[in-house]
């Protein structure tokens, strides 16, 4: 695949602007431009697998001049629960996060899920971008903005359409992530929610 990403233009829902989704590998430094200038602050939502990407984008969101954070997740399905969003919305509050800053959602269709009902349900909606690294994350849970929790009930009962009206960025899953910059002397480096254990979620 070529190092230039593909570029493809998705068509809106209900009535919401289309969204740009990008194609491609080593595509890090393609979240900036998908971010805009807008935004102050970036949380980064990804699952524990997935520590060291999740590290690695906050790290170059921070050089880029975003307050950044990372929000570690449980592993996939765990993740979809009040529990857990209630801990990434105390995140999001106690880090003064607005109606102008963004969330990024890196990780399976499950971390997905998780961040877009994450981003619909804070101050009612903020903006946010899908960086899916599984098939089924870029086929299913990145399409269309479907998002959504579980219950004891069962699976995605409580959730909501949330088309990002920004950009969709899929980056396959075989491509490590690489930090092209480094954020050695910013005062936003270090920005980093505390890594939750299973009795944070209670």
């Amino acid at each position: 695949m070529a190092d230039t990403p593909t570029r493809i233009q998705v068509g809106g829902i209900a009535g919401t602007a289309p969204y740009e989704v990008l194609i491609g590998r080593q595509l890090l430094g393609e979240l900036p431009g998908l971010i805009g200038t807008l935004a102050k602050r970036v949380a980064v939502l990804h699952p524990e697998a997935l520590a060291e990407t999740g590290e690695a984008i906050r790290q170059d969101l921070a050089g880029q001049g975003y307050d950044a954070i990372a929000i570690q997740l449980p592993n996939a399905e765990e993740a979809k629960t009040a529990e857990v969003a209630a801990y990434c919305w105390k995140a999001l509050g106690q880090t003064g996060f607005t109606r102008t800053d963004v969330i990024v959602g890196v990780g399976g269709g499950a971390t997905t899920d998780l961040a877009g009902f994450v981003a619909a349900t804070w101050l009612r909606g903020v903006r946010w971008i899908a960086v899916p690294t599984t098939v089924l994350g870029m086929v299913d849970a990145a399409v269309g903005g479907k998002t959504g929790i579980n219950t004891a009930e069962g699976k995605n009962l409580v959730g909501a359409f949330h088309p990002r009206p920004g950009c969709c960025a899929i980056w396959p899953r075989w491509t490590r992530c690489r930090s092209t910059t480094t954020s050695a002397g910013s005062p936003r480096s270090s920005r980093r929610a505390s890594s939750p254990t299973r009795r944070s979620w209670s």
